[in-house]
């Protein structure tokens, strides 16, 4: 079947104005394995975009030969909304101007409404439950009723993935090395597309999202309604990953082709795309717990300067950065150096700028073993 391409009209939020999402579609609508992969949730995060860029015609050219053996969706820009967020020469991406929502939080939790609907209906048969439940998923976004443009943009991308066998969400840091964030319910059957995109850190969660990312949303409520009932066999019905692509500004065609490829060929390992992927690749890192994962903040004001660099291996108690008070008396005694409490992956380098504040989020670090100082475990809420 050829590839389709949909233009969905979010609500408009201003009187002559409107916003739209386009949507590419491969294979025959319900074939299985599908796929859903999007790109600049954040809308200021391109190196998925790009990825996807180069990625399109390889399915064209795979959809022409009758390779397409599942069904694709893909969603190259899922954030018009903060694409035109433009202020003063700069793009706002991550944070919605109108509602100061972060773009990747506060999609649908469908645990609740879900359990209703398939109350009394399921069986021993998973692969049955499987299929109620997706279909209870879509029955419920298809009554939900969005009172925002931000709403409608969260409901048509969950109505579009979340009957997916496998949801990848593309992103990136400000700097960072290229790492990918998975449920710990999904480990380590999802290791193959860790080791295919060349991940530097691999870190998981328990499967019960906190702060209802993307990636939240399409995994968790399986985990949810498996606790709801207990005595019915529920597998994972989907393996949502959100894989960031290195930094902000590695937007080239080289790292975009390179990426398309090792997705296409996830694609293939997972019978979505026919043909040979060839051999995997040596995965790069071991996976590990979001709770080993030390973040480091600036402990004053300053100009923040890194001594080590993203994809660096550090040591506990290593100096990653340090916070210079540019106006000290005496310019020799103005570092404050901050360092790393685990041994691990320094996979994110986190500001774009060089301005510290206090509590700033300056690193993050990927360690194997899990800290006693950390609060929370989502990653994402730092």
């Amino acid at each position: 079947m050829a590839r389709t391409v949909e233009r969905v009209a979010l609500m408009s939020t201003t009187p002559g104005t409107g916003r739209t999402l386009t949507v590419f579609r491969y294979g025959k609508p319900g074939a299985r394995p599908k796929a859903y992969l999007q790109a600049a949730i954040h809308a200021n995060e391109f190196p998925g975009t790009m990825a996807l860029h180069h990625l399109v015609p390889m399915l064209d050219k795979a959809d022409k030969a009758g390779r397409i053996a599942g069904e694709i969706v893909i969603v190259p820009a899922a954030n018009p909304i903060g694409l035109s967020q433009v202020a003063f020469a700069r793009h706002l991406g991550r944070f919605d101007l109108n509602g100061r929502d972060n773009f990747n939080r506060n999609y649908h939790d469908l645990a609740a409404p879900v359990a209703e609907r398939v109350k009394g209906c399921l069986s021993h048969d998973p692969a049955r439950n499987v299929k109620l439940i997706r279909e209870a998923g879509l029955a419920a976004l298809r009554e939900t009723r969005p009172a925002t443009e931000l709403q409608d943009q969260r409901l048509q991308l969950m109505r579009r993935s979340i009957d997916a066998d496998m949801v990848l969400d593309l992103h990136c840091d400000a700097q960072a090395a290229l790492h990918h964030f998975v449920s710990k319910r999904d480990w380590p059957a999802i290791a193959d597309l860790s080791a295919e995109i060349g991940a530097e850190a691999v870190l998981y969660n328990e499967p019960y999202a906190t702060v209802m990312t993307f990636m939240g949303a399409n995994t968790a409520w399986w985990a949810r309604l498996g606790e709801r009932f207990p005595n019915m066999p529920i597998p994972q019905g989907c393996q949502a990953s959100t894989i960031e692509l290195r930094s902000e500004h590695d937007v080239t065609h080289a790292l975009g082709e390179r990426d398309a490829l090792s997705l296409y060929r996830f694609l293939q390992r997972r019978g979505v795309i026919a043909g040979d992927p060839g051999r995997l690749p040596k995965p790069k890192c071991a996976a590990t717990p979001m709770s080993g994962m030390d973040v480091g903040y600036a402990p004053s004001a300053g100009i923040l300067t890194y001594l080590k660099p993203a994809g660096a291996r550090v040591k506990k108690g290593e100096a990653i950065c340090e916070v210079i008070d540019p106006v000290a008396a005496d310019p020799l005694k103005a570092r404050t150096p901050v360092a790393s409490r685990t041994a691990g992956v320094l996979f994110s380098r986190r500001p774009d700028g060089r301005l510290a504040w206090p509590g700033m989020v300056c690193f993050r670090v990927a360690g194997a073993k899990p800290l006693k100082h950390r609060k929370g475990t989502s990653g994402l809420d730092d």
